[in-house]
């Protein structure tokens, strides 16, 4: 009798690894998927890098820094109707800002190191809890509290005027992207940018006082600051204009640290403003 051979006897042995004409298509495989990925990298990195250096939009980091000129921006700013426009962006953020009854404070700066104590200012106040239980709050130019800006602020940000301003051999470093710029600015162009985008921010006062019905609270630290820099040539005469009109009332800083809940620690009115430095 004929033993019957186990069928196991007959089958490929898999036990230990593949057949010998799988393991070369295996390794093309593997070379094959490698190559896609690397060329994948290459593409995206690529792609990413024209992006970043090209053409600036709306849609990338840049905004439209090497398009927007400086008389463009200018006519923009130009218009009064620009400080409902920051008026409406405040408050879109800040629906508190323009309810009845509401106490709103605005910060301003300028001169070296006056810039960390007006936000400090700023995130104070709108912590603050009222004994009394009226609600405060408190914006600056960039947006309803120290981290949270406001689109156009952004938007002068990313047009980068100072920047342009000062180019090297007729390249502009915006973000860290050196480009050439086809539409020049001059420093006195960036100081008249910034010196009215800080105008119509002031403006926004009377809006305030209109919508709350309280006088606006305006705080300054300007210990130190120049004459001939945005606060003084641009924000102090509009501030003066509003004291006037009675949609705001104006305190001076006597110290980097001066408590805004101690009125002995400041200067009222734009008459009694610190000497401007010349």
């Amino acid at each position: 009798m004929i033993k019957q051979k186990e069928k196991h006897a007959f089958r490929p042995h898999i036990a230990g690894g593949v057949c010998g004409w799988q393991k070369p298509l295996i390794i093309v495989l593997i070379v094959l998927f490698g190559l896609g990925l690397f060329a994948l990298g290459f593409w995206t990195s690529t792609h990413y890098l024209s992006s970043m250096e090209g053409p600036a939009t709306s849609d990338n980091m840049y905004y439209n820094a090497a398009l927007i000129t400086p008389e463009a921006k200018l006519a923009e700013l130009s218009d009064e109707g620009f400080t409902r426009r920051l008026f409406n962006e405040f408050t879109a953020m800040d629906a508190g800002l323009k309810k009845p009854g509401t106490q709103v404070h605005m910060v301003f700066w300028s001169g070296a190191g006056n810039h960390g104590n007006a936000l400090n200012l700023v995130d104070t106040i709108n912590y603050y809890v009222s004994k009394e239980g009226s609600v405060n709050k408190c914006i600056w130019a960039a947006g309803v509290n120290s981290s949270l800006q406001n689109s156009s602020f952004i938007a002068m940000n990313r047009e980068a005027w100072y920047e342009r301003a000062y180019p090297v051999d007729g390249n502009t470093a915006v973000f860290g992207t050196v480009r050439p710029d086809v539409a020049p600015v001059t420093p006195e162009q960036a100081d008249a940018i910034w010196g009215l985008y800080s105008r119509r921010y002031a403006g926004q006062a009377a809006l305030f006082k209109e919508a709350t019905g309280k006088s606006v609270e305006v705080w300054c630290y300007v210990l130190g600051a120049k004459a001939k820099r945005i606060f003084y040539m641009n924000e102090f005469p509009e501030l003066e204009r509003l004291e006037a009109e009675g949609s705001l009332n104006v305190h001076f800083a006597k110290s980097a640290d001066a408590d805004w809940t101690e009125p002995s620690d400041w200067t009222e009115g734009t008459v009694n403003h610190p000497p401007a430095l010349q």
